[in-house]
């Protein structure tokens, strides 16, 4: 049986960790590659080689860049920024060969698929598929919310990208959250802005945050909705009252729809996001191939990282 491949970073992965911890436990031969190590590189001989692995799974990339001390004489904030894009996209370069030294199909996920995942487009192969999605449109004048407000009495703005945390004095810390949108604040919406993701806000019995291992599903129900802090978004934590999380069995219908989605996205792992509503509908939102799944792991004694420990011992002898 050759080795199985796990690509993540150093620290922070507490999901990584706990696989690779029953990965040792049924003696499955494997190389955990963060992407730290690419500091220690000597030569391009020292990235994974294709032969000596039979299945890899992407998790994360990199926590941090290590030994990375460039700054300029005088501060300069446009060519700082400058600077770290620049390294940014350098580390990216030399990373994402990977996707094209190691044959694709023993990759979990596709690697290209899932780098170049696109919100907009997953909700259009949602709709194809016949899941419902909220309506959904980008828009960059106030005038056109006033529009969509008329059919629509509450909307929603989010990322069309992915999330981003912001430092601020103090050891202080700000992240992006789901805000809504109705006529009694859009005064507040600026008269032109950049473009921006719009949806319908959704009323909701309950959210629904599933885990997909090669055409499994393990679904959790998050009772958001009984609370004010995290009624919009369930990101925005109440570590006092925490929403209460159960285990949950989605209909077969509607596995069967997220099943050929997730296929004709090449990925055999990832985390679902959907709204149950008080009439009883399934509402697709989004989905991440690289999700917490921990957070659905241990409070459904799941034991998703045994599972997926299990599941890649399979695949691996397979030889895919």
């Amino acid at each position: 049986m050759s080795k199985v491949l796990i690509l993540s970073q150093a620290k922070l992965e507490s999901s990584t960790d706990l696989l690779c911890k029953w990965l040792i436990y049924y003696r499955i031969p494997f190389v955990r590659y963060n992407g730290e190590d690419l500091f220690d590189l000597d030569s391009l001989n020292d990235m994974p080689q294709n032969t000596d692995y039979s299945l890899v799974w992407y998790r994360r990339r990199i926590s941090s860049f290590p030994h990375v001390n460039y700054s300029f004489k005088a501060q300069h904030y446009n060519n700082e920024f400058a600077l770290k894009k620049f390294l940014a996209d350098e580390f990216k370069a030399v990373y994402t060969y990977l996707y094209h030294r190691i044959e694709l199909k023993k990759w979990v996920n596709d690697p290209f698929s899932l780098n170049g995942i696109n919100k907009l487009h997953v909700l259009q192969l949602a709709a194809k598929h016949n899941l419902n999605v909220p309506f959904t449109e980008v828009v960059t004048t106030r005038a056109a919310v006033a529009r969509i407000l008329r059919d629509h009495s509450q909307i929603i703005v989010k990322p069309l990208s992915e999330l981003i945390f912001l430092e601020g004095e103090g050891n202080t810390h700000f992240k992006m959250l789901t805000k809504v949108i109705h006529e009694r604040n859009i005064h507040y919406v600026p008269v032109r802005f950049f473009p921006s993701l719009i949806q319908e806000c959704i009323a909701k019995k309950m959210e629904i945050r599933a885990f997909y291992l090669f055409g499994k599903f393990y679904s959790m129900v998050i009772y958001s909705q009984n609370n004010n802090n995290t009624e919009v978004d369930f990101r925005n934590y109440d570590f006092v009252r925490p929403n209460r999380t159960v285990p949950y069995q989605l209909p077969k219908e509607i596995e069967i729809k997220l099943d050929a989605l997730m296929k004709d996205l090449s990925f055999n792992t990832g985390s679902i996001d959907l709204i149950l509503t008080p009439g009883g509908d399934y509402i697709f939102l989004e989905i991440n191939p690289e999700g917490q799944f921990g957070m659905v792991s241990h409070p459904c004694n799941y034991y998703l990282e045994r599972e997926m420990a299990l599941v890649f011992k399979e695949k691996s002898a397979e030889d895919l």
